[in-house]
């Protein structure tokens, strides 16, 4: 290894740190989808066929082979609309992008229209579509693609709506569908008294970076699921700070590494007269509308 240090040029410390940080930007883009499955995918296939040119596994290395030529065609027909939203978010720090808490408009409807629900002991799940693309939502669901308001959202979630099962998804700025199922989650740890509405709302967020605002009917009250956790908020000023709190977590991510995809651990809501440290508060639901 040190022999080869005086062959050395600059040119070659240039091209080493380019594909690096090539590297780099792929992985902060798929970082939050689903993609990010698919690149561990690849690297243990790519595992698999190094080690068979090794043990000179000739069966299995020429299935590889052959596998190999339809591959990234296969990658990029199932994930056209990763790739699409990736290098957009590329290209949108030279272009100009509006700042994060751009949405906070957005946030405040859903807060208002979350805690009207919970009120009237109404149940409901808002979606809110992040990095991680969410089209397999709108099978068996009804696309509305229409503009968010908190007077839609409460209206679409009265038991007289036909489309008030299930929920709601918010992508770009508006309602693009209602009634749609969401994956639940397949943890054990969690606590058996959770209702299928908040199972489902930990189920996606476990497998993508979306928020998930979600109204108990019988308990009234209101919580965020984000990164496979829920938190109860008690109020729409505490939902709104929360939220914020995310906001500046992917400002911050965004001015260290230039990256827009949400990241860091989610912390619970400071409550007032809590200690600083805080904790996480479980709800526990029994109803079992999804």
């Amino acid at each position: 290894m040190l022999e080869l240090l005086p062959d050395l040029r600059p040119l070659d410390v240039v091209d080493i740190l380019v594909v690096a940080f090539l590297f780099y930007r792929v992985l902060l883009i798929i970082k939050g989808t689903r993609a990010i499955q698919v690149l561990i995918g690849l690297v243990a296939l790519i595992g698999l066929y190094l080690m068979s040119q090794l043990l000179r596994l000739q069966t299995v290395g020429w299935l590889l082979d052959e596998f190999s030529l339809y591959l990234v065609l296969a990658v990029i027909i199932l994930f056209q609309e990763d790739i699409r939203r990736g290098l957009a978010r590329v290209g949108g720090p030279w272009l100009g992008r509006a700042p994060s808490d751009s949405r906070e408009g957005l946030y405040q409807q859903v807060a208002r229209a979350c805690f009207r629900l919970a009120d009237q002991g109404k149940g409901a799940l808002i979606v809110v579509e992040r990095a991680a693309n969410l089209d397999e939502l709108e099978d068996d669901a009804t696309v509305l693609n229409a503009s968010l308001s908190e007077e839609l959202l409460v209206a679409i979630f009265q038991p007289t709506s036909p489309i008030h099962d299930g929920a709601v998804v918010v992508r770009e700025g508006g309602i693009w569908v209602a009634g749609a199922f969401l994956p639940l989650t397949r943890r054990t740890d969690i606590d058996r008294s959770l209702g299928t509405r908040h199972r489902a709302a930990m189920g996606l967020t476990e497998e993508t970076d979306s928020l998930i605002f979600c109204v108990s009917e019988e308990r009234r009250r209101v919580s965020i699921a984000f990164k496979g956790d829920l938190h109860i908020v008690d109020t729409p000023d505490e939902l709104r700070l929360e939220v914020q709190r995310l906001l500046q977590l992917e400002a911050e991510e965004a001015e260290e590494s230039r990256g827009l995809t949400l990241t860091g651990t989610s912390r619970p809501v400071k409550r007032n007269g809590a200690a600083s440290s805080g904790s996480t508060e479980t709800i526990a639901d029994k109803d079992g509308h999804a």
